[in-house]
């Protein structure tokens, strides 16, 4: 079994050279620096499956290694403990606010020590085989449902333009639906290449830290004729444009209209792809002092434990109920670009039938 990599930060050698021993007879491997500087390149040298950190240290503080490698990839997740003899509650406080694991003072208690580190590893641990266990999922929803949704609507256009083609003496009914089918298959694997470059786009964002503040300083204005007018969009797409029904309210919102159009199209797509023709879907929007909130609503088959944790990219849902298109990514690109927005997203039933999505966007003056 792979023995556990620490990263010990301190500017004092004796205690460097303590947590070292202590750790070493833990069967862990410990790599050591003696300023905060050292400590963040020793850290992107050696990827450590955890960090002790010292705060008050010369070059750079504690404070300022914790801020810096969570602006690294690779590094951002890695478990982070403070050390210090500066046990103040603005300290602490300070240092739980930014994000840190746990706050250990010195002289340390070497059970409490080994205890906490233990703890931190076992959770780092189990987040990675869960994460892992993500990816083999995506991995294994691509190869099933992708060809699928590819090939489908290219087979559709191949084969009715090849009849088109091969019979000179069809009817203009005929040409009509045949034309009809292709320009239906044409929009479905658009739909489908689309929601996958959006959701290649989303998961590229939340990994560059150069476009975030930017991003998150955007504002739309009249936000809800920018939710009416993407609303209609969609329901036109379903040929279902009497069923939309809007309660509208006014609101400026902090987020990109990019962004915003991509959510609400997504989230309104769900609503009307899960619901049957003349069902209405009802759209509302309620604001607070701090957040517009927009409410999906169908009276359709309802999405059972349409819960955030559990939705996964090109995971469908209900097919044993529905015969039904997409990959599933449209809802978990939502998600994703919402929480990047600090907003927030949840689902309940509509009483006995259907599904609410309650989206919520912070306000803008």
């Amino acid at each position: 079994m792979k023995s556990s990599k620490v990263l010990v930060i301190d500017d004092t050698q004796s205690i460097r050279e303590e947590l070292k021993d202590i750790l070493v007879f833990e069967g862990m491997e410990v790599v050591t620096a003696e300023n905060g500087q050292e400590g963040i390149d020793r850290a992107k040298e050696y990827s450590p499956d955890l960090i002790l950190c010292d705060i008050m240290m010369p070059i750079k503080d504690g404070f300022q290694v914790f801020n810096e490698l969570q602006h690294d990839v690779i590094l951002k997740d890695t478990p982070f403990i403070f050390l210090t003899a500066k046990a103040t509650t603005e300290d602490v406080r300070q240092g739980m606010i930014m994000g840190a694991d746990d706050y250990i003072t010195k002289p340390f208690d070497i059970d409490l020590l080994i205890s906490s580190i233990k703890s931190r590893l076992a959770k780092a641990t189990k987040r990675e085989r869960s994460e892992k266990e993500k990816r083999e999922n995506l991995q294994y929803n691509i190869s099933r449902a992708l060809p699928h949704e590819l090939r489908t609507p290219l087979n559709g256009i191949i084969g009715l333009s090849s009849l088109m083609k091969e019979d000179p003496e069809l009817s203009r009914e005929e040409i009509l639906e045949f034309s009809e089918g292709i320009y239906e298959s044409g929009h479905r694997l658009l739909d489908t290449i689309q929601k996958f470059l959006y959701h290649t786009e989303v998961e590229l964002l939340l990994n560059d830290e150069s476009k975030k503040d930017l991003l998150q300083s955007e504002i739309i204005e009249y936000g809800v004729l920018m939710l009416s007018n993407q609303c209609e969009q969609v329901a036109k797409k379903h040929n279902r444009l009497s069923d939309l029904k809007i309660n509208p309210n006014f609101f400026n919102a902090k987020i990109s209209l990019n962004h915003f159009e991509i959510i609400i199209s997504n989230i309104v797509d769900n609503a009307f792809k899960f619901s049957k023709k003349e069902d209405p879907v009802l759209i509302e929007v309620i604001t607070d002092e701090t957040f517009v909130h927009i409410s999906v609503c169908d009276i359709g088959i309802g999405i059972d434990g349409m819960m955030k944790k559990n939705i996964e990219a090109f995971t469908q849902f209900n097919r044993d109920k529905m015969d039904q298109q997409g990959l599933g990514l449209g809802l978990i690109t939502a998600i994703k670009l919402i929480e990047f927005y600090s907003g927030e997203i949840s689902s309940s039933s509509n009483n006995e039938k259907g599904t609410c999505v309650k989206l919520s966007f912070l306000l803008a003056d």
